[in-house]
């Protein structure tokens, strides 16, 4: 049986396989956002090279914004000596070298633009493009999430081989029936 902890935001590990998995409103949004925090200042990562994949892109859009925000909130911290925030407060009081935390803070904050904050369809998206020779995939790759465009155009376009006009719009049970009846007769 795997033992379940509860997660520490300022002391868990930063190695390894961590899930957080918690309900809508719980502080998801705040626990990724000082994560991020604690991988600038503790391992001294990049923005580049930090990963945030989210479900939305609500959630995408929010979370960066909360990024931003808070490593505006660490710098005020950091040079304040404090914060009204307790994770912020805690950290502080955790990293030996204010200066240094703030130079870290601020190149962060001066690279944020390229930080990976993405959907999972935008990282695979990125991933498609990025990697185009090894996947075997187009440089102009489109990931799409909403298919029945596209089932629309293939059906049209099946109709318009077989010599049928293509249905109305509005009457998706027609357009099915024809496309069904005209397999069946192509084959028979």
């Amino acid at each position: 049986m795997t033992d379940i902890n509860n997660f520490d935001l300022l002391n868990s590990a930063l190695e390894g396989t961590n899930l957080i998995e918690a309900s809508a409103g719980t502080g998801k949004t705040y626990t990724i956002t000082g994560l991020f925090l604690r991988l600038v200042l503790e391992k001294h990562l990049s923005v580049s090279r930090i990963l945030v994949v989210t479900f939305t892109e609500a959630a995408t859009g929010e979370l960066k914004e909360r990024i931003r925000t808070q490593l505006r909130k660490a710098i005020r911290a950091f040079t304040e000596g404090g914060s009204q925030d307790p994770f912020l407060k805690d950290l502080t009081n955790k990293m030996n070298d204010a200066e240094k935390a703030v130079a870290h803070l601020k190149e962060a904050l001066r690279e944020f633009d390229q930080a990976s904050i993405f959907t999972i369809h935008g990282f695979c998206r990125r991933m498609l493009q990025e990697n185009a020779f090894e996947s075997g995939s187009l440089f102009d790759t489109e990931l799409v999430t909403d298919q029945e465009n596209l089932k629309r155009e293939i059906v049209d376009d099946f109709q318009v081989g077989l010599g049928n006009p293509v249905a109305d719009e509005g009457k998706e049970g027609i357009r099915t029936q024809f496309v069904v009846h005209g397999i069946m007769n192509k084959k028979g």
